[in-house]
């Protein structure tokens, strides 16, 4: 799950790691947000080894009608810089469509352009019978395969544990669908503490290092860990991403806009 040729999709754990957020108040635990907003547009920018490489931008971009199902269409876009993508270019996308009422995935769509690797492909899944159908528009190979109840995708994870009430000390899972394989991500809210943020300043936020685990046995690829500010928008603020061949991605907040 984590090697060079998937740092778009490393960049798209670190935003689903971020997800685990709390909110409480000297030791009050903030009410979550009765709805995830319906546009949304947050950017971090993204260095690998300390140095510049691109930005991710997580939106979302209203609701739309899905299967006969009101749903947020909500996107993660990750590009590298001028300087990066002259020695490895990445320019990937990926759109999901989370049930309103039930906060789950319907369908997943997959933009991947890494270096010369190309990937469209889209995931639709079927919550009620809980198969899920995969198809690749490039070879056109086709899978369907079972998904847990109430199954997320890396993207519309990162929507759903916002909502989520918790406390410091609380563990929290889901299962999130991606490459065709069911992980089971868990993890608990460790610590609190002031944290600063370049162009952005000081914040009060919560630390976090989840884990994943791919037919019970813990993946251990990478490690992921993340701060979340304490306010009521549970924004993600920064996101370190740790694998042998690419040491470290660290993705920190620019700039958040909310309509």
């Amino acid at each position: 799950m984590f090697k060079i040729a998937s740092i778009g999709f490393a960049l798209v754990f670190i935003a689903t790691a971020l997800s685990f957020a709390e909110q409480p108040q000297e030791g009050a635990v903030a009410a979550p947000p009765a709805r995830i907003p319906k546009y949304e547009r947050v950017t971090y920018n993204v260095r690998w080894l300390k140095a510049p490489v691109g930005k991710i931008v997580v939106s979302i971009n209203g609701i739309k009608n899905i299967h006969g199902r009101d749903a947020y269409e909500v996107e993660i876009a990750a590009k590298t810089n001028d300087f990066c993508s002259k020695i490895y270019k990445i320019d990937d996308r990926y759109v999901s469509y989370v049930d309103m009422e039930g906060l789950y995935t319907l369908r997943h769509e997959v933009y991947r352009r890494e270096g010369r690797y190309k990937k469209d492909a889209v995931t639709v899944f079927d919550q009620t019978n809980h198969k899920a159908y995969f198809k690749n528009f490039l070879d056109k190979s086709e899978k369907v395969f079972d998904i847990p109840p109430k199954v997320q995708d890396p993207v519309s994870a990162y929507y759903y544990f916002r909502t989520l009430p918790m406390s410091v000390g609380k563990g929290i899972d889901c299962w999130v669908s991606n490459n065709e394989s069911n992980y089971h991500l868990f993890g608990v809210v460790e610590k609190k503490e002031i944290i600063s943020i370049p162009n952005i300043g000081q914040r009060e936020a919560f630390f976090i290092q989840p884990y994943a685990k791919l037919g019970g046995r813990l993946v251990r690829k990478g490690k992921a860990s993340g701060y979340f500010s304490r306010d009521e928008k549970r924004t993600p603020l920064v996101g370190v991403i740790k694998a042998p061949l690419f040491t470290a991605i660290i993705a920190e907040l620019e700039k958040a806009e909310y309509l």
